[in-house]
C-alpha cells in the first residue's frame, strides 16, 4: 500500500475573510423584515451548483435551485425509485413506444398570472431540439420526431424510435414560457439576459432580486399548484469559498449548505446541524482531451489508471465514503463480469508509458483542470499529482469556476481534467458526454470522445424497452468503456448536506446536478 497521503490544512483566516466580505448576512436580508419567514441556503455550493447561471436549457448543474423557479412535466420521488407527475397529472404510452401523451393539471399558471398550457411545453421542447439553441439536452431529444399541442391540456410527443429514457430526461427538463421568450431568436436564447433579470417560471417561488456574486432572492408564489409555500422568501447565498458556507451554517447565518467529507466531521458534533448523506450518482474521473495527441495511445490512458492509487485515496481522503469504479456505471446491474480492475501498479504504468514513447511525446507539464472548489477535492488532486509524478507524468492542478471550466472545455485548449458526470438513475444520462454528435458547441461531450460503438450502443439502449435486454446494452457500454478508457474512471463518492435543526419539512438528497426529484419545497419552513 502507498504511504498515507499528506493532507493540506485549511486556512481559517482566509475563509473567515471570505465570509465577512463575500456574501450577505441573514440579518441584512429579507429575513430581517418583520413577519416574513425566510430560509437562506448555499444552494449552489459544491459540485451540484452553478452560481449565477440560470438558463435551464444550457446549465449542466444548479437544478436544486432552478427547480424552485421552474417546473418539469414529471419528477422522481426522493429515493429515485419511480417517476411521478409534476405539471403532468398523467401520461400514457402507445404499445409500440412511439407516442407519449401527457395530460396537464388544470389551472396551471405562470408567475405573472398567465395560463401555462401545452403550447409552452411544445415551445420548450422545440427549443431544445433546435441546434441553434445549443441546449445541453439536444442529444437526448434527438429521438423526438414532433411535439403536438392538440388542446391546452394535452401534449403529444411523437418519437422516431422508442426511447426508454424519455421520462428520465423529462424529470430534468424545465418548461419555459412561450409568451415571454417566443419573440427571442433561438440563436439568442443561450445568451439571453432574461434568465438573470426577469425570468418567469411556474415553480413554488418566483423571482424577486439578484445581486451578482452575493445572492438571489425568491418570493413565495401564491398560485403554485401544490399550494402556497409555507416560507415567504427563499434566498440563495453565494460563497467564493465552500468553507465560508460551513462557517455561516454553524453560526446560524444560513440554514443549508453542501458539505464535503472533511466538513462533515467538523459539524457532526454540532447540536444545531443535521447531516444528510447519500450516494452522489456521480462518477468522478480524470478526463483526457481525446483530440490531444498525447492521449491517443491507449497505453498512456491505461498508465494513468495504474499510476493512481484509487483505493488509498478513497480510504484516506474520503474516509471510505467513495467506491472505486472501473467503468462508466456504478449500479451492479450495469456492470458485467470480467472488467479490468486496474489495481495500483506504478511499475506497470512506467512500462506502458515507455512502450508508448511517453518521454518523446509528453511535452510541457500538463495543466490539470477542475471546477471543484472544496478542500477535499484539492487534496485529491494533489495526491493524484504526486502519484503521477512517480511514474513520470507531470501535472499541474488548476482550479476555476464552472463558467470558466465550461468555456475552456468547450474549445480545444486543454488537456486533462478532474470532473464528474451524473450516471444515474437512468444510464442513458451519460449519452450527453459520450455521443460523438454531442461535441461542443452542440452539447456536453467535452472530452471530444469519438467512438462509433458508444454511438450505436446508446441508441440501442434508448430503443430497448425490455428491461433485461436494456441492462445488457449498458453492460456492453461498460465493457467498451473499460476497454477503451475515454476517461480514467475513479470513484462514486457519497455526498453530504447540512441543515439547521430549526428547519422543518426540508427534503434534500444528493443528485447529479441537483434537483430532478420532488423536494416538497412548498412545505419547508423555519421555526
Amino acid at each position: 500500500m502507498a504511504r498515507p497521503v499528506r493532507r493540506h490544512a485549511r486556512t481559517i483566516a482566509a475563509v473567515t475573510a471570505a465570509l465577512t466580505l463575500g456574501a450577505l448576512a441573514v440579518g441584512t436580508t429579507a429575513s430581517s423584515q418583520v413577519g416574513t419567514k425566510t430560509l437562506v441556503g448555499g444552494f449552489d455550493v459544491g459540485p451540484g451548483g452553478t452560481p449565477g447561471l440560470f438558463n435551464p436549457l444550457t446549465n449542466t448543474a444548479g437544478f436544486t435551485w432552478l427547480n424552485k423557479i421552474y417546473s418539469t412535466l414529471v419528477l422522481y420521488d426522493v429515493n429515485f425509485q419511480r417517476v411521478q407527475g409534476d405539471l403532468a397529472s398523467s401520461w400514457r404510452v402507445t404499445t409500440d413506444g412511439l407516442k407519449y401523451t401527457f395530460t396537464l393539471r388544470p389551472n396551471l399558471t405562470w408567475h405573472d398570472g398567465k395560463p401555462l398550457t401545452s403550447e409552452d411545453v411544445k415551445f420548450t421542447l422545440d427549443l431544445a431540439r433546435n441546434p441553434e439553441v445549443g441546449a445541453i439536452w439536444q442529444p437526448r431529444v434527438e429521438s423526438i420526431r414532433s411535439v403536438e399541442a392538440p388542446n391546452p391540456a394535452t401534449v403529444v410527443i411523437n418519437l422516431t424510435r422508442p426511447n426508454a429514457a424519455l421520462l428520465d430526461l423529462l424529470s430534468q427538463f424545465m418548461i419555459l414560457p412561450k409568451h415571454a421568450l417566443g419573440s427571442v431568436a433561438p440563436k439568442d436564447i443561450r445568451t439571453s439576459t432574461w434568465f438573470s433579470t426577469s425570468p418567469i417560471g411556474s415553480g413554488p417561488f418566483k423571482w424577486s432580486k439578484y445581486v451578482p456574486d452575493q445572492y438571489n432572492e425568491l418570493d413565495a408564489f401564491p398560485g403554485y399548484w401544490r399550494g402556497r409555500p409555507k416560507l415567504d422568501k427563499l434566498v440563495n447565498r453565494y460563497f467564493k469559498e465552500a468553507g465560508s458556507a460551513v462557517i455561516a451554517l454553524r453560526k446560524g447565518d444560513i440554514h443549508f449548505t453542501y458539505l464535503s467529507g472533511d466538513e462533515v466531521r467538523g459539524v457532526r458534533g454540532d447540536a444545531n446541524v443535521r447531516v444528510i448523506a447519500g450516494p452522489s450518482q456521480v462518477l468522478n474521473y480524470v478526463g483526457f482531451n481525446n483530440s490531444d495527441p498525447r492521449f491517443k495511445d491507449l497505453r498512456v490512458r491505461q498508465a494513468f489508471m495504474y499510476a493512481i492509487d484509487r483505493k488509498t485515496i478513497s480510504d484516506q481522503l474520503y474516509n471510505g465514503a467513495a467506491v472505486v469504479q472501473n467503468c462508466l456505471y456504478f449500479l451492479p446491474k450495469y456492470q458485467p463480469a470480467g472488467l479490468e480492475a486496474f489495481e495500483y501498479n506504478p511499475e506497470k504504468a512506467k512500462q506502458l508509458l515507455s512502450e508508448a514513447g511517453w518521454d518523446r511525446i509528453k511535452g510541457a507539464p500538463i495543466e490539470f483542470l477542475t471546477y471543484y472548489g472544496d478542500q477535499l477535492s484539492s487534496d485529491v488532486q494533489v495526491a493524484m499529482q504526486q502519484m503521477l509524478a512517480k511514474v513520470g507524468i507531470d501535472v499541474r492542478p488548476r482550479r476555476v469556476d464552472v463558467p470558466t471550466y465550461n468555456q475552456i472545455t468547450s474549445g480545444n485548449d486543454f488537456a486533462l481534467v478532474f470532473a464528474g458526470l451524473g450516471v444515474g438513475p437512468d444510464p442513458d444520462t451519460a449519452v450527453v458526454a459520450l455521443d460523438s454528435n454531442n461535441i461542443p458547441p452542440k452539447g456536453g461531450n467535452r472530452m471530444k470522445v469519438v467512438n462509433p460503438n458508444f454511438d450505436r450502443l446508446f441508441a440501442q439502449g434508448q430503443a430497448e424497452t425490455n428491461t433485461t435486454k436494456r441492462n445488457t446494452v449498458y453492460q456492453n457500454i461498460c465493457k467498451e468503456f473499460n476497454a477503451t478508457l475515454p476517461w480514467a474512471p475513479m470513484w462514486v463518492a457519497q455526498r453530504f448536506g447540512g441543515v439547521t435543526k430549526n428547519v422543518s419539512g426540508f427534503v434534500w438528497t444528493p443528485a447529479p446536478g441537483g434537483g430532478r426529484y420532488n423536494d416538497q419545497a412548498h412545505l419547508w419552513t423555519v421555526r
